[in-house]
């Protein structure tokens, strides 16, 4: 049985998740600066909303996974 898991730290992999979130959030606020159709700054305003809404998920789950806990087996 694999145990390389065993001390595998949920919570910093969900935090890492949520901070590549605010990266990718950064790029698309980029992306509004340099596009100029109304409707293509629109999408990109509801996926920077989505992934505003991901990343504050992400920061509850790494508070509720707080701290070093066993993964389960595979």
């Amino acid at each position: 049985m694999d145990h390389s898991h065993k001390d595998y730290n949920v919570a910093a992999a969900i935090a890492a998740n949520g901070q590549d979130e605010q990266e990718a959030i950064k790029g698309y606020y980029q992306l509004l600066q340099v596009i100029i159709d109304p409707e293509d700054k629109k999408i990109i305003e509801e996926i920077i909303s989505d992934e505003k809404n991901h990343a504050e998920l992400l920061a509850k789950l790494a508070l509720k996974y707080d701290g070093y806990i066993e993964a389960a087996a595979e």
